[in-house]
């Protein structure tokens, strides 16, 4: 495995991917080298995370404190939209309060997700084609033999089907394949396509059949039934639409509420809002489901870290603040015998 790393190496030119494949060498596990990856990478961006929440807290008292004089503007110029709009933004303006910032945490997440799905592909494309090439010396430096007679084709099949690089992880037989009713090991189309290899040049009279043939029918299901041959049973796709609806719940409530307009087209903006919240988590759980266990794995505890993120912040917070009103209402108690 280390030689075709070293054949292939000039093709990994992606930095997650790269670094990815540093994490394997060091950890001689696909599945486990996903989840120090996510666990590092959540790491380091965590200090982002926490100024982003602290941000949007910040906003949120801010649009709670002004909330009155809002309301006071929709009444005042309710029968002029334009007017009222200007006079939105000239208020939360000088009160310093951005309505960008309220879509800030969720282009930052749809930026990181989309770099490292760009990541996790190519590495599962140049793994595929390392695999290819790997069988394909096996299968020079044997064919000799079943020539001269001393192997059979039967044989060098075998050889060829046990020597396929089959990356499990806990219930995944492929980490590279869909943890879904899905084959094991890629067909040419899927090679090509869903995954999106490119097939190496391999030597004359050669095709990509010969090579992964065995294995295909070592390991793929003989039809959509024979669930003990899926390459998954749907865990990781469900467990990342789930937590995904659970960590951006989490993050709405915690995004300040940027009233504009009349009435009417606020109720139209948090009608909008409330599709996104529903939306985006399943638009990316389809990647999940489409593309690699890998990156589901990825994508899953992705979304449980921020979880506890947010779960952490919001509970410091509420402290936070009842120890500030129980110190208001002190003051005002004290205050009030003097």
């Amino acid at each position: 495995m280390a030689f075709m790393n070293t054949l292939l190496s000039a093709e990994m030119t992606n930095l997650v991917g790269k670094f990815l494949l540093v994490l394997y060498n060091a950890i001689g596990d696909f599945g486990w080298t996903v989840v120090i990856f996510t666990v590092l990478l959540k790491t380091v961006v965590l200090p982002l995370d926490i100024w982003q929440k602290i941000s949007m807290r910040k906003q949120s008292k801010a649009m709670e404190r002004i909330r009155p004089q809002l309301e006071k503007l929709q009444k005042q110029y309710a029968n002029h939209p334009d007017i009222l709009r200007q006079k939105q933004a000239e208020l939360q303006k000088k009160e310093k309060i951005h309505v960008f910032a309220s879509c800030l945490p969720m282009i930052i997440t749809i930026v990181i997700f989309f770099v490292v799905w760009a990541g996790f592909r190519a590495l599962v494309a140049y793994e595929n084609e390392v695999i290819v090439e790997k069988l394909m010396v096996i299968y020079n430096e044997n064919i000799v033999k079943v020539q001269a007679g001393t192997m059979t084709m039967d044989e060098l099949n075998s050889l060829l089907a046990s020597s396929y690089d089959l990356h499990g992880w806990l219930w995944v037989k492929n980490v590279f394949m869909s943890d879904i009713g899905t084959n094991v090991i890629p067909d040419i189309d899927t090679f090509l396509g869903t995954i999106g290899a490119t097939m190496p040049e391999l030597s004359p009279g050669l095709t990509y059949d010969k090579l992964i043939g065995p294995a295909m029918d070592l390991y793929n299901k003989q039809s959509f039934w024979d669930a003990a041959r899926w390459n998954g049973y749907f865990g990781l796709p469900i467990l990342s639409i789930a937590t995904s609806f659970i960590s951006t719940k989490l993050m709405q409530s915690q995004n300040p509420q940027m009233p504009s307009g009349t009435e009417e087209q606020q109720k139209t903006q948090q009608t909008t809002t409330k599709i996104l919240n529903y939306l985006m988590p399943l638009m990316l759980g389809v990647f999940a489901i489409m593309y690699s266990a890998a990156f589901a794995i990825y994508y899953f505890l992705s979304n449980v870290y921020s979880t506890v993120v947010s779960l952490i912040f919001n509970l410091i917070v509420k402290r936070k603040d009842k120890v500030e009103k129980d110190r208001l209402l002190s003051t005002t108690y004290v205050g009030g015998r003097k």
